[in-house]
């Protein structure tokens, strides 16, 4: 036997041990994640959360009861202390007959979040032995009737019956009258029982709801002079007979003349209550308050993340907290996600005006973020389209209005934008006639400059003098003169001319150039060189007016040279013919 007993003990020993090493002591319980935008001008949020709780469950819980003392009374929560379990009682009405003291008063169990340190005012309902009405509520009765019992409750923040979070409802008040049994109506639930007299078809006073108090009888029926109202029960008076007080409660139940029983009051629980379970006519006696709340509290150590109050950077922050009682430890993780919602900001440029073939600058926009580190890219529409990144610094825009768009984008896509417009005026139209002659000598008297047109123009160029052009001055050679034009927006345009100088032997001296000729000109490409005077051979040059040699032929005798420029652009090109010691330029139009 002794033998078997050690077994036993042993068996119950290792079962113990196993169980202890596979509770979860303590427990720690997280904030929820918690999003947040980057504050005003920052690149990060300042962020502040709730701290874990923990608490070691495998301590034995704790619990506060609260009888009947006709005061009010007060529970701190403890520290680290986040939820407490009630369970509360009503009071029973008051009755004179043995058989009819069965209107007892409710019950509600439920779970209430708490923050620690706050404190807790506590009301428990008194069952009255005459015709005051229990504490917390309970509605008086009238010549020989009995009182209605007091309800239970909490508040918190306050005092007043609107800061109750849980009622457990007090019954009606019952008895004897005229060889009749007067039953009061039973406490609790959503909605009290109701008072009557010998059987519940003759009424009484009607009981508590959640959102009111029925009527009662006093000399009539269905009477609202003897209702109850929001935390206290209906009391008759100048009813007749005898009256019975209601029960309090959330809201409590009608008083009752004419000899019938007292309504009973209505029970209730907050919203933020869990695990609610509602009992009706559980209670004799005085009312109760039981308060459970778990064993001892865990060191909360943080070992990851930031603190409650940091900056938090953009992204996700993981913090992370240990709790830790008696070896035993259990961790929680929440997130902290900082997302950037604010845009940057763009300046642009003022709208320009320039000329054609002008390039743009100065257009760089000025741009901002609270993270920096923007974007700036550019799109076009109108005349020109075009995109990029930067500016449109060193961009040709065509004639005409283009409207440029500036757009800063940052790294979480967050755009602002802004436009200005550029345009780009025409040249002026400017043209300049040609001298009238091809060939002029050195020792030739000034001859007038071509024609300008318009007249506003200006002559640039050697050999230059008032109106006039002086051979004497110029040198020799093809002399090329400049006719410019300056509009009022400040573009020039300009047209250019030739002549060519020649050191004459002679005045009278015959030049077998002076017959040369080109024709068709203007000419879409295909032009002809034709001669009758030249005798041997002779050279030729076509170069643009920029200089650029386009043909060139040495050593030709044909009298008529066919030249092919239908592949070079439009313009004004040069053709300078060589003979001998004798040179002449003519200038060709290709359109």
């Amino acid at each position: 036997m002794k033998k078997n007993l050690f077994k036993v003990t042993l068996g119950l020993s290792l079962l113990a041990f196993a169980q202890n090493a596979n509770a979860q002591c303590p427990e720690i319980t997280c904030a929820p994640d918690v999003p947040a935008n980057t504050d005003s001008a920052m690149c990060d949020a300042i962020v502040t959360y709730a701290l874990p709780t923990a608490i070691d469950t495998c301590q034995p819980a704790n619990f506060q009861t609260f009888t009947y003392t006709g005061v009010q009374e007060t529970f701190v929560v403890p520290a680290g202390v986040t939820s407490i379990s009630v369970d509360a009682y009503g009071a029973q009405g008051g009755s004179n007959s043995p058989a009819t003291n069965i209107n007892f008063g409710g019950r509600v169990q439920a779970d209430l979040p708490v923050t620690p340190g706050t404190t807790i005012y506590v009301y428990v309902g008194g069952q009255p032995t005459g015709l005051t009405g229990g504490f917390n509520g309970g509605g008086n009765g009238e010549s020989g009737g009995i009182g209605g019992g007091g309800a239970s409750d909490l508040r918190i923040g306050g005092t007043t019956y609107a800061e109750r979070v849980i009622v457990a409802g007090g019954a009606g008040g019952g008895g004897f009258w005229s060889s009749q049994e007067i039953y009061g109506g039973l406490g609790g639930d959503s909605i009290g029982g109701p008072g009557y007299r010998d059987n519940p078809s003759i009424l009484g006073g009607d009981p508590g709801t959640q959102t009111l108090s029925g009527n009662g009888t006093c000399v009539s029926f269905n009477n609202p002079a003897v209702s109850g109202g929001f935390g206290f029960g209906g009391a008759p008076s100048g009813c007749g007979c005898e009256g019975y007080g209601g029960g309090g409660g959330w809201y409590g139940g009608a008083g009752s003349g004419n000899c019938r029983g007292g309504g009973g009051g209505s029970s209730y629980t907050d919203p933020t209550t869990s695990n609610v379970i509602h009992a009706q006519g559980v209670r004799t006696g005085n009312g109760e308050i039981t308060i459970t709340w778990a064993g001892a509290t865990a060191t909360v150590t943080q070992i990851a993340g930031l603190p409650s109050g940091s900056a938090f950077p953009i992204g996700t922050t993981t913090n992370t907290f240990i709790a830790e009682s008696n070896g035993g430890v259990d961790t929680c993780s929440f997130v902290v996600t900082v997302a950037d919602n604010q845009a940057p900001t763009i300046s642009c440029p003022q709208s320009i005006d320039i000329c054609d073939g002008t390039a743009v600058s100065g257009t760089t926009p000025s741009s901002s973020d609270n993270c920096p580190g923007e974007t700036v890219t550019y799109n076009t529409t109108g005349a020109t389209t075009t995109s990029g990144t930067g500016s449109v610094d060193g961009v040709t825009f065509n004639v005409g209005t283009t409207t440029v768009w500036y757009i800063a984008t940052d790294a979480a896509g967050n755009q602002d934008s802004c436009s200005f417009d550029v345009t780009v005026n025409p040249l002026p139209a400017v043209i300049i006639d040609a001298f009238g002659q091809d060939t002029v000598c050195n020792y030739n008297n000034p001859i007038p400059l071509p024609v300008g047109t318009p007249a506003s123009g200006t002559y640039t160029g050697p050999g230059i003098s008032g109106s006039n052009f002086d051979p004497s001055t110029s040198g020799d050679g093809l002399i090329s003169i400049s006719y410019t034009v300056t509009d009022s927006l400040g573009c020039t345009n300009s047209d250019t001319t030739s002549i060519f100088v020649d050191a004459c032997v002679g005045m009278n001296e015959f030049n077998p150039l002076s017959n040369v000729s080109v024709f068709p000109n203007p000419s879409n490409g295909l032009v002809t060189i034709s001669h009758e005077d030249i005798n041997g051979s002779f050279d030729y040059t076509v170069t643009s007016i920029d200089g650029k040699v386009v043909r060139q032929t040495m050593n030709s005798v044909d009298e008529n040279v066919t030249i092919d420029l239908s592949q070079e652009p439009n313009g004004t090109y040069l053709i300078l013919i060589e003979s001998g010691r004798f040179q002449r330029t003519l200038k060709l139009v290709k359109d």
